[in-house]
């Protein structure tokens, strides 16, 4: 499938501010699953954009706007190409309990981390499971029938880093904490997990989406989707990987000033039949002048954080919640 994504944030501030750092999580890397045919990224007022990678390879563009500036818009967009492996049968031809070692690389993955905490109603729900003989794949639906149990699909309860542990109190998220619950059990019970940040092409209105991978030795990593309760299609392009939300925001940064800040984040992804003729003139046809646009949040925040008597700087919201 041939997908054109496009993902714009616009930060706006009741005063100017000013000395911003800033980094973004939005190239889509080229892998067995996936293939990055292009990325733009435009930012406005325009800076010098460093790019390199994080320590799980992401890429990462930071840049610094030093003047003073009321509203800061970062569009990217990208064209991928999915192809992704059958995902249900790498899973089928794996067993629960295998003896193949795992790799130093995909440790990380068996650990708790900031967002995906242990917690006394985690090793319950974990404890409500039962044993697993089988294949790895019904031990991935297992777990995945039973996340509706805890969790109550339900926008506005939680936010970006909330962690697991304050979801499960609530009962209610969005598919970022349905990710967090199946990566903490996953965890619990010795599958290695990790999370995933990117886009699902589909009906209705369009966020950043968050879903998972899960180790299956030899057939490598598989992406499965606990929000859908389903295994990953072509619809689904990955952005960024890490072992929570907290390590793949798709923007954060920080700026100095005394201001309200609000955000909101358009995005758009449609499939393509061929690559579009303006790609090859980004300078002349630009994607951004189309309508269409899904407004995915708007929010505000009153509340800035003063580290000096008359001007601070303040940590910059983070892009927004993954909602799926």
């Amino acid at each position: 499938m041939l997908l054109n994504i496009q993902h714009e944030t616009k930060l706006t501030y009741s005063e100017p501010v000013a000395e911003t750092v800033f980094e973004v999580r939005m190239a889509p890397p080229s892998d067995e699953d996936q293939t990055n045919l292009g990325y733009r990224l435009r930012i406005t007022p325009t800076p010098p954009v460093t790019a390199y990678r994080d320590g799980f390879g992401n890429r990462v563009d930071m840049f610094n706007v030093l003047t003073p500036y009321r509203e800061l818009v970062v569009r990217a967009t990208s064209i991928v190409r999915t192809h992704r492996r059958p995902g249900e049968d790498r899973l089928a031809s794996t067993a629960w309990r295998h003896d193949e070692p795992i790799p130093v690389t995909v440790l990380d993955f068996l650990q708790p981390s900031k967002l995906a905490n242990r917690c006394p109603k985690l090793d319950a729900f974990v404890a409500s499971l039962p044993t697993f003989e089988g294949s790895l794949l019904e031990g991935v639906a297992t777990i995945m029938d039973a996340i509706p149990k805890a969790l109550k699909y339900e926008k506005k309860v939680t936010s970006a880093y909330t962690p697991l542990s304050e979801a499960l109190d609530l009962g209610r998220g969005v598919c970022q904490d349905f990710a967090h619950l199946f990566l903490g059990t996953a965890r619990a019970l010795g599958l290695p997990a990790r999370y995933v940040s990117g886009y699902v092409e589909g009906p209705g209105e369009l966020a950043t989406h968050a879903w998972c991978q899960v180790w299956a030795g030899r057939n490598g990593w598989v992406d499965i989707d606990p929000t859908r309760a389903t295994i990953v299609t072509d619809h689904h392009v990955v952005t960024a990987l890490g072992r929570d939300y907290a390590d793949v925001p798709p923007n954060r940064g920080v700026w100095r000033g005394r201001a309200d800040e609000t955000i909101a984040v358009t995005v758009k992804v449609e499939p393509l039949e061929r690559m579009p003729a303006e790609w090859s003139d980004w300078g002349m046809h630009s994607p951004w002048l189309g309508a269409g646009w899904t407004q995915s949040q708007s929010q505000r925040n009153g509340r800035p954080m003063n580290i000096h008597p008359r001007v601070g700087y303040r940590q910059q919201q983070s892009q927004q919640q993954q909602q799926g």
